[in-house]
């Protein structure tokens, strides 16, 4: 009698015993589960935490602007840096008009740099002449070149930003026109050249780099 007492004794301590192994098991899956999500809930407030870090970064940069060219550097409502097709260099964007045919004058050069929120390019250091010289091509002759956002104003070398031209790179100094293109063909250091106006080239627009 005593001995199948013991027995159920043991049957109900082991049967205690699974329920409790279960128990355990089921606290630890909740407790995976737990963590699992809390690992998420982390992920998720670092990626809103960078979220804002950005919309911070881009209505710092937007204040930069008087007006921001929206659909120019954010098409389908993702801002970038430069415009498709541009490329950046220090804060601007440079736009190289590479086209092999319908060159243009230098006033519809500026023109059609104006309608895409930008203007000729305006060249303020040795750097900045480097990368530009670097970027344009040969093409059709020694002297055809690219329109930069250089032009005589009462006898004074006068850029599209309304400062005065210190570098004087200059191919032909001695040249009675009015306006000015970079050349390939030439050092980096004298390949500005003077022409008029109606002299059909290429051309180069400058935007300033949205950086956020």
């Amino acid at each position: 009698m005593e001995t199948n007492k013991q027995k159920q004794n043991l049957s109900d301590l082991e049967a205690k015993n699974e329920q409790l192994s279960l128990e355990k098991r089921d606290l630890q899956n909740q407790t995976e589960d737990l963590r699992l999500n809390m690992t998420k809930l982390e992920d998720q407030i670092e990626q809103l935490r960078n979220d804002s870090d950005k919309l911070n970064r881009i209505q710092a940069a937007i204040i930069k602007y008087s007006t921001l060219p929206v659909d120019l550097f954010c098409p389908g409502g993702v801002c970038q840096t430069c415009p498709n097709d541009w490329i950046q260099f220090n804060e601007s964007c440079y736009f190289f008009y590479h086209s092999n045919s319908q060159w243009k004058t230098w006033d519809e050069s500026r023109q059609l740099c104006q309608c895409n929120s930008s203007d000729l390019v305006v060249i303020s250091s040795i750097e900045e002449q480097t990368f530009i010289k670097s970027r344009i091509e040969y093409y059709f002759d020694t002297w055809h070149g690219y329109w930069i956002g250089l032009q005589r104003i009462n006898n004074n070398w006068t850029w599209v930003d309304n400062s005065q031209d210190t570098l004087g790179y200059w191919k032909n100094p001695g040249s009675s026109d009015n306006f000015v293109q970079i050349i390939q063909n030439a050092t980096e250091t004298n390949s500005w050249y003077i022409n008029r106006n109606s002299y059909m080239n290429r051309f180069i627009c400058e935007i300033k780099a949205f950086i956020f």
